[in-house]
């Protein structure tokens, strides 16, 4: 052998597989934290050799030169592939199949095959002989052909492999895809090139497994499927309790997580790709949706099982949705976030009722004591009357006697008619099943048609379904009803009207009459007695508030409360955020 060698412009295909495989042995070998890329490094060191075999046959002038560089070549295919099916069961499932003893048991034929390569010159198992025409011709022994049978068969065990993570992992399809494609275009060229079906220059047992491994590459690195920090975000987005939906531009499912599916009832597969609004109707309209963060308040009907709230009752969540944005700052999608506040709902709800029930008690305490002073003294008046009348009676003095008896009289009417008030009020009873403002709406119906007077209700809608803190609408509807009561006693008034308005934290409340009027100051000390606007004034200065009281004679009365709107109602920003804004 006289290791002659010479230029030709066929070894670059092979060198150039070199210059390739090396750097990734490399970059696997610094990465071999990485499950799998240890025996790929190994993998790619091998196939390396290989190739360098490969080049330096091409290269070789004399035949037996060729022939010591095929034999090099074929010292390495057989570690090549094996460490391939390592990184294979290693990638597939890490630390359980690639073990010790299985890769003591991939060790072994190895070996043989080592020492039989090296030992072929004295039993020719490996191969009988070697022709050249032009190219190295081996005459395969009973062994080669064994071994190139173990090399496809360990070939179909990684296939059998990658097909079961395949089936098993949806976030591995991909990366299986790409090896799968590698494997069988790099081992179905190799195979026809040792069949001979191919007979072109240069070869095509080298250059395909430039396209292979660099499969494996992409696959192992390209898709970060190993990296603690991704792995732990679609981890905890597959467990996070909240829905999530990713929308494309068009507004159709991108994505969602699997509580995004229990939330909605509509599994992954039949939910990608349709309109947001089909699987949530609540979603706003695209105006609101435009903002950088918008949260509004959605409901859905029970039936699906997500957890809190499932059932056939209705479900609250929270809807934030968010603006996607590419590096340049096109909106590219959406981010949908559901979180279910039934819970929160419910006990905000027992919270309000217990407020309520403790303003109502409170209530009752106070009209316990305004019953005390106003009827009390009433029928203390009443009984003192009718003893003068009896005195005057006893001596004869009817014209005067028939006078008390007239005052009693006018005293029992005005009595009756505190006390069937009184009554009118307390049946109005504020509760979750007869909120403020519905409660208000029948007080009024039924003052209308016991005492023929019109009063008229106007309120803004949000207002209306936002309503009250609890301890404000009990002092807001007592105030109204004194308010009312005085223009029923006093005033002498065809209609009158309650209003509401909002000016940015508090609630104005109007009640305004067409009757007689008064002079204010005139009748300054006697308002408390007189109208009870010193009992008003008590109770919108218990929540915070204030009244005033504006009147002419001739010109009717306005009574004007602000009283605070309470924490259920939160600042500005809170309701901007919830999809709308009060105009006033």
């Amino acid at each position: 052998m006289t290791w002659n060698y010479a230029y030709t412009p066929g070894i670059w295909p092979s060198f150039l597989t070199v210059l390739l495989l090396i750097p990734l042995s490399i970059y696997s070998w610094r990465r071999r934290s990485v499950p799998g890329a240890l025996p790929f490094s190994m993998g790619c060191m091998f196939a390396a050799l290989w190739a360098a075999g490969s080049v330096m046959e091409l290269v070789s002038v004399d035949a037996a030169t060729k022939v010591f560089w095929f034999k090099f070549q074929g010292a390495w295919r057989l570690p090549a592939i094996t460490a391939i099916t390592c990184f294979v069961l290693e990638y597939a499932w890490p630390g359980r199949w690639l073990t010790r003893r299985n890769l003591a048991l991939l060790s072994i034929p190895l070996l043989l095959a080592w020492g039989l390569i090296l030992t072929n010159n004295l039993h020719h198992l490996a191969w009988r002989g070697f022709a050249y025409e032009g190219k190295v011709v081996p005459l395969r022994g009973p062994v080669n052909w064994l071994f190139f049978a173990y090399g496809y068969a360990l070939g179909v065990a990684n296939l059998v492999v990658l097909a079961w993570l395949f089936l098993r992992s949806s976030q591995h399809r991909w990366p299986v895809v790409i090896m799968v494609t590698g494997q069988i275009v790099g081992r179905g060229l190799y195979l026809l090139e040792a069949a001979e079906v191919l007979r072109i220059a240069p070869p095509l047992d080298v250059p395909p497994m430039a396209f292979e491994y660099l499969t494996y590459a992409v696959a192992l690195f390209g898709f970060r499927i190993f990296d603690p920090v991704p792995l732990a975000r679609r981890t905890a987005i597959e467990q996070m309790h909240a829905g999530m939906l990713v929308l494309d531009a068009q507004g159709r499912v991108a994505s969602l997580n699997p509580a995004a599916e229990r939330i909605l009832g509509a599994p992954a597969g039949s939910a990608r790709g349709q309109p947001v609004r089909k699987l949530l109707p609540a979603y706003p309209d695209e105006q609101l949706a435009e903002n950088e963060e918008t949260e509004i308040e959605v409901s859905l009907p029970g039936g699906h099982q997500d957890g809190v709230g499932a059932g056939q009752e209705v479900r609250h969540y929270t809807l934030t949705i968010s603006l996607l944005n590419d590096f340049r700052g096109l909106a590219v999608g959406r981010l949908l976030m559901l979180r279910n506040v039934t819970l929160q709902k419910r006990a905000q709800a027992q919270l309000v009722e217990q407020q309520r029930t403790l303003a109502t008690l409170q209530e009752r305490e106070r009209l316990a004591r305004e019953l005390h002073d106003s009827l009390g003294q009433t029928l203390a008046a009443a009984h003192l009357q009718a003893s003068s009348a009896r005195l005057l009676l006893a001596r004869g003095e009817t014209d005067q006697t028939d006078e008390y008896l007239e005052r009693i009289a006018d005293m029992a009417i005005d009595a009756e008619a505190d006390v069937r008030e009184y009554l009118l009020g307390a049946r109005t009873v504020l509760s979750a099943d007869l909120p403020f403002f519905p409660a208000l709406r029948q007080y009024i119906q039924r003052l209308s048609q016991q005492y023929d007077l019109q009063v008229k209700l106007a309120a803004p809608p949000q207002l209306e379904a936002q309503g009250l803190d609890p301890a404000v609408e009990v002092q807001a509807l007592r105030i109204i009803q004194e308010a009312l009561s005085n223009v029923r006693k006093h005033a002498r008034a065809h209609g009158a009207s309650v209003s509401f308005s909002v000016a940015g934290s508090l609630v104005q409340i109007a009640i305004v009459d067409d009757g007689q009027g008064f002079d204010p100051a005139a009748l300054a000390g006697q308002l408390g007695n007189g109208y009870g606007v010193q009992s008003m004034r008590e109770r919108a200065e218990a929540v915070g508030g204030r009244l005033e009281v504006r009147s002419q004679p001739g010109q009717g009365t306005r009574v004007e409360v602000q009283v605070p709107m309470g924490e259920r109602w939160g600042d500005t920003e809170t309701r901007r955020r919830s999809g709308w804004q009060m105009g006033i």
